[in-house]
């Protein structure tokens, strides 16, 4: 079914939808991407009608999203694919199966930032 977003595009439309508004350093967070990707994405989003950025009363240097009711309605229609996918992507794993692939996947994204950071302070 083609609903005219990209992968990456629903994963944002996911995060977005779970809270009322979150700042663009928390998406990228959650997201587990660098924020100048982030940035790229927000602005074909926010082109699309798909989300707004709201300058932070308290910290002006914080840039925080919300969906707009287009964003909203996207996220709506989208649910049910992504639990069918989910559903496809689960199948024939256990819950005890997925908490090994877990861990294991979250101690390797902590090297690789570990990696990263190694490189930067062997390039001073």
């Amino acid at each position: 079914m083609k609903l005219g977003v990209t992968r990456v595009q629903w994963i944002a439309l996911y995060y977005l939808g779970r809270e009322e508004s979150i700042s663009q350093k928390e998406l990228a967070e959650r997201m587990n991407v660098k924020e100048s990707s982030i940035a790229r994405l927000l602005d074909r989003m926010e082109r699309d009608g798909l989300v707004e950025r709201i300058k932070n009363e308290s910290d002006k240097r914080i840039t925080n999203l919300r969906l707009t009711d287009r964003g909203k309605e996207y996220r709506i229609k989208l649910l049910p694919e992504g639990e069918k996918f989910e559903q496809l992507l689960y199948k024939g794993i256990s819950d005890e199966e997925m908490q090994v692939f877990t861990t294991v996947l979250s101690k390797m994204i902590n090297n690789i930032k570990e990696i990263d950071e190694e490189e930067c302070i062997h390039e001073l």
